[in-house]
């Protein structure tokens, strides 16, 4: 993945350095969008789109905090052939959102599912189980979802994958984000990584889940180290 880039929303990068070192990646400025917290309606998708376009889908992308996870949608869109999604997230990302004509950080994979008939499964690694019942909201798309604990079904998966990454997997023991979090340790995720990415055709890969822009100088250092351990692990 020799590919990368930052899509800045919320200036939460401008504290970190992991991106430095690589003059060829590309630095997206979305900072001035209004709209885009949470919730994004149709005129600010369309700007994001215009700003993007030069972050190729074949890439690793790190795409600002938790709130922005929406994101990975509008990469999705670019495929145009049979494919899975790998999503590493301790929450499932497919409620009902509160206004349906948007899209939104907690329901952007019921959209995916909606608007994409190129998106054959969707695998979940990660996730709190409590919050299975969100599953429903997918109606017939349901049945395309697998909870894999043990990568046995993503074993099994021959389409190419795209991975998106929330770092709210991740144990607070390893980092602060700005959502609740998950219990996943770093060397877990790293072998996770490993198992898809030597064993599939990966189309991109995408990273959220930056702790607020106004957390401890501690937070965003974590961070930062874990981001730059992603970019190296990723881009070999």
């Amino acid at each position: 993945m020799k590919n990368c880039s930052v899509i800045s929303m919320s200036k939460v990068y401008e504290s970190e350095d992991f991106y430095r070192p690589f003059l060829n990646m590309n630095y997206v400025d979305c900072t001035d969008i209004t709209g885009v917290n949470c919730y994004v309606d149709a005129d600010a998708v369309g700007v994001l789109r215009e700003r993007m376009v030069n972050a190729h889908l074949e890439g690793v992308h790190f795409i600002d905090s938790g709130n922005f996870h929406y994101l990975t949608y509008l990469f999705l869109e670019r495929i145009e052939y049979d494919f899975a999604l790998v999503l590493i997230d301790k929450h499932p990302d497919c409620k009902t959102p509160m206004f349906e004509e948007m899209l939104s950080c907690g329901g952007w994979i019921r959209n995916a599912f909606m608007s994409f008939t190129h998106l054959k499964h969707v695998y979940m690694i990660g996730m709190d189980e409590s919050l299975l019942e969100e599953l429903d909201d997918l109606g017939q798309y349901k049945n395309k979802v697998f909870v894999d604990k043990d990568m046995s079904a993503i074993d099994k998966e021959s389409l190419p994958i795209y991975i998106s990454i929330d770092k709210d997997a991740l144990s607070s023991l390893v980092l602060t984000t700005n959502w609740d979090q998950g219990v996943m340790t770093l060397e877990e995720l790293d072998e996770c990584l490993d198992v898809i990415v030597s064993g599939h055709e990966i189309i991109g890969i995408d990273i959220c889940g930056e702790p607020d822009i106004f957390d401890a100088p501690s937070a965003l250092s974590k961070s930062d180290s874990v981001n730059s351990h992603l970019l190296s692990f990723l881009s070999e």
